[in-house]
């Protein structure tokens, strides 16, 4: 997937967002975030809370550190703006993983979000997986 047209905001957004994951910054994490979001994947859709979302973040990252995750990388960016406030992000992230110091496993998989921008701030208002990676990495698996 290119990155021809993300623009740099875009980019720095979405770089925010990949380092906040990786460092576990919760607070900061949930800022990029509007106050409820809707959450849609293979098992349906719901909305979401921030402050739901405060809560399940450290139980997402236990899990996948269970499954023994190194590292998630933005892999891919496209923009397709669709008003003055809202851009769809179409993204790929290239997981890692490496449980009981088995050969690591990569795992390239799209997300889609819709993206605000408000007063100057960028914030993810939709976040579509596109698979359940939990199903997908024991499908990895021999």
């Amino acid at each position: 997937m290119s990155d021809e047209f993300a623009t740099e905001g875009l980019r720095a957004f979405f770089g925010a967002f990949e380092r906040e994951n990786a460092a576990a910054d919760i607070e900061r994490l949930a800022r990029l975030y509007a106050p409820a979001i809707l959450v849609a994947g293979p098992n349906g859709s719901q909305i979401v809370s921030r402050d739901d979302l405060l809560r399940a973040i450290p139980k997402r990252k236990q899990m996948f550190e269970a499954a023994g995750h190194r590292s998630t990388k933005l892999a891919g960016l496209q923009e397709t703006k669709l008003d003055d406030r809202y851009t769809l992000a179409r993204t790929e992230w290239q997981w890692q993983f490496a449980p009981n110091g088995d050969a690591p496993t990569e795992l390239t998989l799209p997300s889609t979000f819709i993206v605000e921008r408000l007063d100057g701030e960028l914030r993810i208002v939709v976040y579509m997986m596109h698979h359940d990676i939990g199903r997908v990495l024991a499908q990895s698996r021999p």
